[in-house]
């Protein structure tokens, strides 16, 4: 048995970018660039107007309006002498001649001649061409992690298509002759199965698809389930049937499929049952059951992966030192993750941190993490708190 640090660590250790792809930068929001993108234009493209407003030459009080230039208009061919100006709207190219943009809050109108009310600088209002980014420069450079701020800069630079590190091929398999599907009737003895709802909307919210699998408890079908899904995937997360009792087959499926063990078992409460295994380059995540379980195994190890299999450089969640706003006693010697709360106050622990217990997580954006060595918290220590990307 590992501790969750050292899980982290060999989590990080055995996953690689996966390949780069080409795809349509409408496609590409969530993804990580695989090569820096050079600007193909001045940004922006040619002097520009900041203002609605006129186009000033020279410096005088009184100018004469010669002409009129729209946004989206060119203005090649137009020039102001000094005493000329030009109406003139925002992002419109200004003419030959310009020295400053008059806001039209600060100029009198009268006719075809306005008034200066307050002096206008030189090179006010002004968006030089090149400004923001001259062409050829880097744009954004590779290992970006594409915004929706970053799709709509590259948009603005012409850009159709980028190339980014593929995203995974993620399965969900699902385990447990007890469970059942919500709408169905629930017999005695049964429950309703949340795990696959729970995945599927989790990894939808991180900008991933997933295929779903159910199996029963049964030997054949769950490892010819398993070995289908690591032929078709990258990724293959297992909810179930991965500790040692009579009905659990994962494990012994796993080994004769070959998936190399890179750990089972992690110091931890809850997700102590967590098995992480290779095959070739595809990665395989057993996680325990319980629904709680479930989610904070996801969270802590099967996002690191996937974060690091499409080129994010820090994968793991987020962390602060934050200060415990009660007194907290932690039983037995496995590290906590404890689901919790942060406000700008302090954090503070959720009830009911059983493994079973998915209300726990409803409006939790922390978990608080609690080494093997800690036993009393007192209110206002510092603790370590992962938070999530919620």
């Amino acid at each position: 048995m590992i501790s969750i640090k050292e899980a982290l660590a060999r989590v990080k250790e055995n996953t690689a970018k996966l390949d780069s792809v080409n795809v349509n930068l409408l496609n590409a929001l969530g993804s990580v660039l695989s090569e820096s993108i050079q600007s193909p234009i001045n940004m922006p493209p040619f002097d520009q107007s900041a203002m609605d407003g006129y186009a000033l030459g020279g410096e005088a009080l009184v100018y004469n309006v010669v002409t009129e230039i729209q946004a989206g208009a060119s203005a090649n061919g137009k020039s102001l002498s000094s005493g000329e100006a030009a109406r003139i709207f925002t992002g419109a190219m200004i003419p030959e001649g310009t020295v400053s943009i008059a806001k039209q809050e600060i100029v009198k109108r009268d006719g075809e001649t306005i008034t200066l009310l307050e002096d206008v600088r030189k090179g006010t209002s002004i968006r030089k061409k090149g400004e923001e980014l001259a062409i050829n420069d880097i744009a954004i450079s590779k290992e970006t992690y594409l915004t929706p701020a970053a799709i709509g800069f590259l948009s603005g630079l012409g850009i159709q298509e980028v190339n980014v590190y593929r995203k995974p091929k993620i399965a969900v398999i699902v385990t447990g002759n007890e469970l059942t599907k919500p709408g169905e009737k629930l017999l005695p003895g049964r429950i309703y199965e949340s795990n696959s709802a729970t995945l599927t909307a989790v990894l939808n919210h991180a900008g991933f698809d997933s295929s779903l699998v159910t199996v029963k408890d049964d030997f054949n079908s769950t490892k010819e389930t398993i070995g289908n899904a690591i032929d078709q995937n990258d990724v293959v997360i297992i909810t179930g049937g991965i500790s040692v009792g009579d009905y659990d087959f994962v494990g012994r499926a796993l080994a004769e499929l070959h998936v190399e063990e890179v750990f089972y078992k992690v110091k931890q409460k809850p997700g102590k049952p967590l098995f992480y295994g290779k095959k070739g380059d595809k990665s395989i995540f057993a996680l325990p059951g319980n629904p709680a379980a479930v989610l904070t195994c996801y969270y802590m190890y099967v996002r690191t992966a996937i974060q690091s299999l499409i080129g994010i450089s820090t994968p793991m969640l987020e962390e602060r030192e934050v200060s415990i706003l009660h007194d907290f006693n932690k039983k037995g010697d496995r590290a906590h993750l404890l689901k919790a709360y942060i406000a700008p106050e302090g954090v503070q622990v959720h009830a009911g941190q059983s493994s079973a217990m998915l209300s726990s997580f409803v409006g939790a954006n922390s978990l608080i993490y609690l080494s093997e060595e800690d036993s009393e918290i007192k209110k206002g220590d510092k603790v370590l708190v992962y938070i999530l990307p919620i």
